[in-house]
């Protein structure tokens, strides 16, 4: 029964620690023994080991995608701020510099840098996280550069 759990029950969109991995074959024996000897040598059995299978490893699914999307999330929010050189320096046109220049009274090009990195920052904490997972590290570019194009 290891072999059919270890080759077909497994996950293979992440990885169990060895920990986990102990503790599931360790479920599924203990599930083995208190089954009775008419169920064990049935096709039913397998369907029993999926099942519990099944109800140990989805919990660990969940908070490892619960994982990943923090990561993915802190990362997104960390690389946001970067996106305001490439605007001021190529990507945003010369008057949408100009009018965030005076709008933020702010005439020298690094302290405006400083002034809409910082700004960024503390808007990108307020975007929701479902919209922020839409995007990966290349395109949360466009997000950026949409919100600065709005302060204009």
């Amino acid at each position: 029964m290891d072999a059919y759990v270890r080759t077909s029950l497994l996950p293979y969109d992440f990885s169990l620690t060895a920990q986990q991995e102990a503790e599931l074959f360790a479920t599924v024996r203990k599930a083995l023994e208190e089954t009775g000897d008419e169920e064990l040598f049935s096709a039913i059995v397998r369907f029993k080991v999926d099942e519990v299978v099944d109800s140990k490893i989805r919990p660990w699914r969940e908070a490892s995608e619960l994982d990943e999307d923090g990561s993915r999330l802190r990362e997104l929010r960390r690389i946001a701020v970067d996106y305001v050189h490439l605007f001021l320096n190529g990507q945003g046109t010369p008057s949408a510099v100009e009018q965030l220049k005076q709008e933020l009274a702010i005439h020298d090009v690094t302290a405006l840098e400083v002034e809409l990195r910082k700004r960024i920052q503390e808007w990108i904490l307020t975007v929701q996280d479902s919209e922020l997972l839409q995007y990966d590290v290349v395109t949360v570019k466009d997000l950026v550069f949409a919100e600065l194009r709005s302060w204009c």
